[in-house]
């Protein structure tokens, strides 16, 4: 073998090498990872009891879309699960600054209502 196949073989040999051992790439499928696919996530991990699995999926949105008001509002009912109705309270404020349609603003409100009745519990 003459020395420029074996410099040819070597340099393929060491490129396989370094994008081995490089960072593990993670496939996303686009459509998994959206505000809207996250706040879903983020509702049903709610439902189930699911906190801070819930928290993880709206800050995920905020994430991806920091105007986006259904991820303030899902923010905004896992503060009052906590227990942090002040909080929650500031983040439905946030919500309602950014909402922009019909559908977004009757979202703050219920979760204005879902507030209200989260602390009449604990009060009561």
């Amino acid at each position: 073998m003459s020395i420029p196949k074996k410099s040819v073989i070597l340099s393929i040999c060491a490129i396989f090498f370094f994008i081995g051992c490089g960072p593990e790439t993670i496939f996303l499928r686009p459509g998994l990872d959206t505000p809207s696919h996250h706040v879903s996530n983020g509702n049903k991990l709610l439902d189930m009891g699911k906190i801070e699995d819930a928290f993880q999926e709206f800050s995920r949105a905020k994430e991806l879309d920091p105007e986006y008001t259904l991820a303030y509002v899902g923010m905004a009912m896992v503060y009052g699960h906590r227990g942090e109705y002040q909080l929650g309270r500031q983040y439905l404020a946030i919500a309602e600054s950014l909402a922009g349609s019909d559908e977004e603003a009757a979202a703050v409100h219920t979760g204005l209502e879902k507030m209200n009745d989260m602390e009449k519990k604990t009060t009561n």
